[in-house]
């Protein structure tokens, strides 16, 4: 496969998508300013060669089930408006992709709750357009949704459930925690385990946010069914945009002490291992609903922790600060009296990735190397904090 990363004006043309196996695929990237979009250039670079602003440079071939190249083309808003029904059969028109991986999204949790219109535009409409235009046109859509349409963890009913749920943590990576809220529970029938959750978990979001990415995921279902691709993740961060990891550095060279949420659970994934995954599914063709995150699990806090410690390691930081445990809570108490109101997220939201990593097994095409998309999320961290150092 080939891939050919090509930053564009919108005024650019692009020729036809041809048939043949030698004549390059198109894939649009949306949301071209995110930091997710910015990862699978990136990581398209390191497959291939990323052609900024040429159509004609060549890459390296590396194998696909379709035989023919990929020529991606990363567009902005400005450029491609996904609640903009015209504006998208014009993009189709323009470009005639073969593939749209959709990394356009209203991400502000927070504002959701008061601007709620808006994020379902975005991450509901934006997404449903896109795929009555894939519908239309034989392309296929790949979609990025968020852990944050489940609430709290996954409950075992029975000591058979508990041992399936076990089993799916242990093939997830991630290890047990007791909910203490539950440890009370008096009902000897009843076994409460927090496990990650699977694809066939049903969905409850606490958000409107939530909510918004749910409804997306849905009525993208609704219109393409089987040959929809879903991928839910966790708690992104990377290089580019704004995220956890480079907010905590940013506050860890500024202020004396930090206060982070200790009781929510999920696991931090590195934009550039969830953009492998992305282009193994793209390469491989799949479709269905997916989730991805790094291996393991832990709270804001210990996250916090470990972004200090191993910024410290590598240089990053030159002092280290106090990084005190707060519950939710206290946190949601602290915003409001500054005025602010915070949407109320899951307390454990750990994706099992299980299926996904079958799935590409299964298929048994060449993967992307460097296999970082399977390692812990502290490995994933520290190939992230070694990439600013």
């Amino acid at each position: 496969m080939k891939i050919v990363a090509i930053k564009v004006t919108p005024l650019q043309c692009v020729e036809t998508r041809a048939t043949d196996a030698n004549t390059p695929q198109v894939v649009i990237i949306t949301g071209a300013k995110s930091q997710l979009a910015q990862a699978l250039l990136r990581v398209a670079a390191d497959i291939g060669e990323l052609a900024l602003n040429s159509i004609a440079n060549t890459s390296t071939n590396i194998s696909a089930n379709t035989g023919a190249p990929l020529k991606l083309y990363e567009l902005s808003r400005s450029q491609l408006d996904i609640t903009d029904a015209a504006n998208i059969a014009a993009v189709f028109a323009q470009y005639r992709p073969s593939w749209v991986i959709n990394c356009a999204a209203y991400n502000a949790v927070d504002a959701a709750e008061h601007d709620a219109i808006e994020a379902n535009r975005v991450n509901a409409l934006g997404p449903e357009l896109l795929a009555q235009q894939c519908l239309l046109s034989g392309a296929r859509l790949l979609h990025v949704s968020s852990d944050y349409v489940f609430s709290d963890q996954a409950v075992c009913d029975s000591a058979h459930a508990a041992e399936r749920a076990i089993g799916d943590a242990k093939e997830s990576g991630v290890e047990q925690h007791q909910n203490p809220d539950l440890a009370s529970n008096s009902n000897p029938n009843q076994v409460h385990l927090p496990r990650p959750f699977v694809e066939l978990d049903a969905p409850k979001p606490l958000s409107a946010y939530g909510q918004s990415k749910l409804l997306g995921e849905q009525r993208v279902v609704a219109v393409l069914g089987e040959d929809a691709a879903i991928v839910r993740t966790s708690w992104l961060y990377g290089q580019d945009g704004h995220n956890f990891v480079k907010t905590m550095l940013n506050l860890m060279r500024t202020q004396p002490s930090l206060q982070v949420i200790a009781d929510q659970i999920g696991c931090p994934t590195w934009s550039d291992a969830l953009a492998k995954v992305i282009w193994q599914l793209v390469v491989q063709q799949c479709s269905g609903v997916f989730h991805y995150s790094a291996q393991g699990q832990c709270s804001w806090y210990e996250f916090a922790c470990e972004i200090q410690r191993q910024a410290l390691a590598l240089n990053l930081l030159s002092l280290p600060v106090v990084i005190l445990p707060i519950t939710s809570a206290h946190y949601a108490k602290q915003a409001l009296n500054r005025g602010v109101g915070l949407a109320k997220r899951p307390s454990y939201s750990v994706l099992n990735s299980g299926k996904l990593r079958s799935t590409l097994v299964t298929n048994n095409t060449q993967s992307i190397p460097n296999n970082v998309e399977w390692q812990d999320w502290r490995q994933q961290l520290n190939c992230m904090l070694r990439w600013l150092s």
